[in-house]
């Protein structure tokens, strides 16, 4: 694992190490924001709803449990609450 001194000086060759860094930084986050949009993205079209549509018509009950259903419901739900971290992230970056 590379040490902060050693990233600083990588980083003071590219730049101002803080602003190199935070552009490496908003990167990142902007890479996983289009990660999460795009599973969140995939079930609404599957299911023809949102999340919130999804929970508040009890969809996991009227579905039966399924295996795939119950795997849908838990990736669709981490993608919206990493798909809302990732955002706060980002308007605190800018």
């Amino acid at each position: 694992m590379l040490s902060m001194e050693k990233i600083a000086d990588i980083a003071s060759k590219l730049g101002r190490p803080e602003n190199v860094l935070a552009d490496a930084l908003k990167r990142y986050v902007m890479t996983r924001i289009i990660e999460f949009e795009s599973v969140v993205k995939g079930m609404e079209e599957k299911y023809g709803m949102t999340f919130k549509q999804f929970e508040d018509r009890d969809m996991l009950n009227k579905l039966g449990h399924s295996w795939d259903v119950e795997q849908d419901y838990y990736d669709w739900d981490r993608a919206a609450t990493e798909l809302k971290k990732f955002k706060d992230m980002l308007k605190s970056l800018e």
